[in-house]
């Protein structure tokens, strides 16, 4: 598999496409996505220079916290997705690659009226919103929420 490689920490020109591993075969409910879109944001600038380490478990030379692409295989327990089915997702690194192994519990179907880019460019923003509005303020059905300002 090849993948958007970090030679050394630094600047862009640090980074180059090359074969980091064999395919990784999926397990349970993992799942195999052959990536055709990955967004860059902050976490992989800091990344890429050395400011942001992964997190146990995942590449520190290979970026990419979202993704889109479609389903290549899957672990035998999983139920939501089959072969071929476009998904996208985020995961803690790693995205910038031919390949991402995943859980299913981290993926999700595109809307047919988002593109494989532009589906990549969701997780992020909008699950690190979603959390703060629901899971950490515990915003309810009942309640409503202004946001005057966004950065």
């Amino acid at each position: 598999m090849k993948a958007v490689y970090v030679k050394e920490f630094g600047g862009a020109e640090n980074l180059e496409w090359r074969a980091v591993e064999d395919l990784p075969k999926p397990k349970g409910a993992q799942v195999l996505v052959k990536l055709k879109a990955s967004a860059l944001n902050r976490a992989d600038i800091l990344q890429r220079k050395g400011f942001y380490p992964a997190p146990r478990g995942f590449p520190e030379r290979i970026l990419g916290l979202e993704f889109a692409g479609a389903v290549a295989e899957t672990g035998e327990t999983v139920k939501d997705f089959k072969v071929g089915d476009h998904v996208f997702g985020i995961t803690a690194g790693g995205a910038q690659a031919e390949f991402l192994l995943t859980d299913e519990t981290l993926l999700t179907k595109i809307p047919d009226n988002l593109s494989f880019t532009q589906a990549a460019a969701v997780p992020e923003a909008f699950i690190t919103a979603h959390d703060a509005i629901f899971s950490q303020a515990n915003l309810q059905d009942t309640e409503t929420l202004l946001i005057h300002a966004v950065a």
